[in-house]
């Protein structure tokens, strides 16, 4: 298998270090340099057509797109370490969390982000007055969450998780982008470093 990443992009991350936590050996990575537009080539577009990274390619040609899809399939291949849940109670948690992280706090700080950075004005059709709303949201799920992350080491049924995977990897990436000081939410601060100290996070 292969897998079409970039070390600058959160949404690989995740699949970077979902790969790592499962110990998985036989996948090789290829780096697109984003900056270059690699993911924009015909060549990519015929494995992407969406030019987005991740992309999974299986050694039968066949594609899986999306961060969660592509965990998901590698997780049935390697179901242990478990991270999407073993009982359908903790299933039901993990992605309760994973899509509330998504919405809560991943979208609100990447559409303040896009609407409202300078040097996403190429890119977006900005419209800043949303950019700004999106942030003051963003602002009180940090405030949130802080305060449900606190006393607890992971985000669901109280072990590492590709819930966990998906928060850790969205507040490093987006939070600053916001000129947000994650310092000043202490537990999500301490959650962060925390989390970010597994190998995987290094890997």
């Amino acid at each position: 298998m292969k897998i079409y990443s970039s070390p600058v992009a959160p949404s690989p991350r995740k699949v970077i270090i979902f790969i790592a936590e499962k110990g998985i050996e036989n996948i090789q990575v290829k780096n697109l340099d984003l900056g270059k537009l690699e993911h924009k080539t015909s060549e990519y577009k015929k494995i992407a057509p969406n030019s987005r990274v991740p992309a999974l390619e299986l050694d039968s040609g066949e594609i899986i797109l999306e961060t969660t899809a592509i965990c998901r399939y590698l997780e049935c291949i390697y179901p242990e370490p478990n991270m999407f849940g073993s009982s359908p109670m903790e299933i039901a948690q993990i992605e309760m969390w994973y899509s509330r992280v998504s919405f809560e706090l991943m979208m609100p700080l990447m559409h303040g982000f896009r609407h409202t950075h300078p040097h996403m004005s190429q890119l977006e059709n900005q419209n800043n007055e949303f950019g700004i709303a999106q942030r003051e949201l963003a602002i009180k799920s940090l405030r949130h969450y802080d305060e449900v992350i606190a006393n607890k080491d992971y985000i669901s049924c109280n072990k590492f998780t590709y819930a966990d995977i998906q928060m850790v990897t969205s507040l490093q990436f987006l939070v600053r982008l916001n000129k947000i000081d994650i310092c000043d939410y202490s537990n999500l601060d301490s959650y962060i470093n925390n989390i970010a100290s597994r190998p995987s996070f290094t890997a």
